[in-house]
């Protein structure tokens, strides 16, 4: 799902050391590629489809894994807003169908079969999170909805803070430990936690307006205001906050170790102190979202895909696989999809 786990933290176990392309796939008739889902040996990709006939313009497409065969594509009804979440049988997507009105959607991971719709009456733009078989989705009145993977029967439904003024929630839930943690972007901006099982809420805290995140790790829950981010307690306390000098801060990454937040041709390690641990810098180039996996943090750049120490922040090894997509690890490949329909795997074999 987006951010790789309930939490949103962009954290894998591992990833290869030593990568290479192993397989490339052209999308027939595709403008743009969405960021996939990776889950059970499969890519689960929403693209933007061009089309003199077909009524949806929006698609899914699912490749294997290993070696990039499309095994089916169906049609989407209305604009994906990030990437699928997908948990055992289950693919969730969450859409726009018009500009105030939203859409969650239920397929099947088999033939792409669609299981069940839920249209809401609010704009939505996050994609959804799945957590022990629940679905969250936030939306723009300040609602949060909790949904049955299975067959999308409403778990609760609940506006927060309605009678002082409410909140716009534009972000995904970030969950952890039955608490879902959500930022307002206006309204009555600030943290919000919640009751994974009720919605009843369980604290709040003032910040500036949520543009990223939350992020939820043990060591604290993370949110960025532009160029501000700040780091609180599981119980709301807050810890610290932090300034990036530049204020196009992409989504954060974290571990036990650090906070990882790119902005500009910058990747910096913020220790859960609050303090600078180390600076890498990508010689004229603008750097993407990081993702840890292992003992690396692996960095996006126009020209090229870099891993670094998460200790230090050296260089361990680059490749160039062409192209500025985003890039999704497994332990086994590193996935890119690219802007004219193009995917690539790199990997060890």
């Amino acid at each position: 799902m987006s951010g790789r786990n309930p939490g949103h933290t962009r954290r894998v176990a591992s990833g290869p050391t030593d990568p290479k392309t192993v397989w490339q796939t052209d999308l027939s008739r595709v403008r743009a590629t969405g960021t996939p889902a990776v889950s059970a040996g499969h890519l689960y990709l929403p693209v933007d489809a061009i089309s003199d006939t077909a009524r949806h313009r929006y698609r899914i497409h699912a490749l294997r894994a290993a070696t990039g065969e499309e095994r089916w594509q169906v049609p989407l009804r209305s604009e994906p807003n990030g990437p699928p979440a997908v948990r055992g049988d289950h693919i969730v997507v969450t859409a726009k169908r018009a500009l105030e009105k939203g859409r969650i959607v239920g397929f099947q991971t088999r033939y792409g079969d669609e299981d069940w719709l839920v249209d809401i009456d609010a704009r939505l733009t996050a994609p959804p999170t799945i957590a022990d078989g629940v679905v969250y989705v936030p939306d723009w009145s300040g609602r949060v909805h909790a949904l049955s993977v299975g067959d999308g029967s409403v778990r609760w439904s609940h506006h927060v803070d309605a009678e002082a003024g409410g909140r716009t929630f534009t972000e995904p839930v970030a969950v952890l430990d039955e608490t879902l943690y959500l930022g307002s972007r206006s309204g009555k901006t600030g943290v919000v936690a919640l009751d994974a099982t009720t919605g009843e809420k369980e604290w709040g805290e003032s910040t500036r307006a949520v543009t990223g995140g939350p992020v939820a790790h043990p060591e604290g829950v993370v949110v960025q205001s532009h160029q501000l981010v700040t780091a609180f307690d599981t119980d709301g306390t807050r810890q610290w906050s932090f300034n990036i000098p530049d204020a196009r801060v992409q989504q954060i990454a974290v571990d036990s170790q650090h906070l990882y937040v790119s902005a500009g041709d910058t990747v910096r390690a913020i220790d859960w102190n609050g303090e600078d641990a180390w600076t890498y810098e990508s010689p004229g180039e603008r750097v993407g979202t990081p993702t840890v996996a292992g003992e690396t943090v692996l960095i996006r750049s126009e020209k090229r895909l870099v891993a670094v120490s998460r200790a230090t922040g050296d260089e361990r090894w680059s490749t160039t696989p062409g192209g500025a997509g985003r890039v999704i690890v497994t332990p086994e490949a590193i996935f890119s999809p690219e802007s004219d329909g193009r995917v690539v795997a790199l990997g060890e074999s």
